[in-house]
């Protein structure tokens, strides 16, 4: 049986997952310049509705840092156990495996980074049950046999 819906599906999501390391990279790339952080940090501290909290903007900016970080291992976590998945699913050696690596990608990616990897974590999912759901076709070898049977002249 082929499996190149799952396949693509986990394409698909590893692309994603790429896609958005790069934008995270380059988020964090952007707010560690200095002139912007500055900049972004006196406009966050023109807001009166966070000038009335009294939150530091500098910690504000270096808890995103942070946490860009976080997402960005998350994401690349995930990334690595979707590759080995689409490894394993090619040729149909494992499927259940690759289905399990798939969900558990997809639970990470969508939990790991508070639902902003939804798109590649809804994939995974799909490409996950299909791992499970689609059963390869069995044949009764007796069966084919014994139709070989009836049909031969006496």
């Amino acid at each position: 049986m082929k499996r190149t819906a799952e396949i693509v599906l986990s394409v698909i999501g590893v692309i994603l997952n790429i896609l958005v390391v790069l934008g995270i990279f380059l988020t964090n790339n952007f707010l560690s310049d200095e002139e912007v952080r500055t900049e972004l940090e006196a406009e966050m501290a023109n807001d009166p509705d966070l000038a009335a909290t009294g939150t530091d903007m500098s910690g504000v900016m270096d808890m995103l840092s942070g946490l860009g970080m976080f997402f960005n291992i998350v994401i690349i976590i995930s990334t690595i156990l979707s590759i080995v998945a689409i490894v394993v699913l090619r040729g149909n050696r494992k499927p259940k495996l690759a289905g399990g690596l798939l969900l558990g990608s997809a639970v990470l990616v969508f939990l790991g980074t508070f639902f902003i990897g939804f798109l590649p974590a809804l994939l995974f999912l799909i490409a996950g049950i299909m791992c499970f759901a689609r059963k390869p076709k069995v044949q009764d070898e007796h069966m084919h046999d014994q139709r070989d049977d009836e049909l031969r002249p006496l």
